[in-house]
């Protein structure tokens, strides 16, 4: 059976007999990372799955997660968190902050469910901003629709 082969993932070489790839892999030609694909298959494997038999490839190393580059100080990694935080902030705003409270409180708490599933990500001081902010808003504007409502009326 003829095999593709690619060192790389992206410079696929031409279709070589099985039987030739050992050889290759001995004399270092071809690394024992490479990876190959059966010609009429669109599967591809790493080479050891050929080249020696019965032997299962080790599998790849864990990608290393990260936090955020930035150290925390903006928290792009957990976006519900970061937006609560500003909207929590603009929620403050008379009239219209009602809104944008409501939003905060809610994506306040979306971003620390998202911190507590993935830790390295931050966020979880943005969320409570968010949070506080945004119920204080709350508050405030549903004190003032009271009075609005609740206030004698002078015909």
């Amino acid at each position: 059976m003829d095999y593709y082969y690619t060192v790389d993932g992206s410079n696929i070489q031409a279709p070589h007999p099985q039987e030739q790839l050992p050889a290759r892999v001995a004399q270092g030609s071809l690394p024992s990372t490479a990876q190959v694909c059966p010609a009429g298959s669109k599967t591809w494997q790493p080479i050891a799955s050929i080249v020696q038999p019965g032997m299962a490839p080790p599998p790849p190393p864990p990608l290393p997660q990260t936090g955020d580059s930035t150290g925390g100080i903006i928290p792009y990694k957990n976006p519900p968190a970061l937006v609560a935080y500003y909207l929590g902030i603009f929620g403050l705003i008379p009239v219209i902050g009602l809104l944008l409270a409501v939003a905060a409180f809610i994506l306040g708490f979306i971003g620390l469910s998202k911190r507590k599933k993935n830790p390295i990500i931050k966020g979880a001081a943005h969320a409570w901003v968010g949070i506080v902010l945004g119920f204080f808003s709350i508050a405030y504007h549903s004190f003032f629709i009271v009075a609005l409502v609740m206030a004698p009326r002078h015909h």
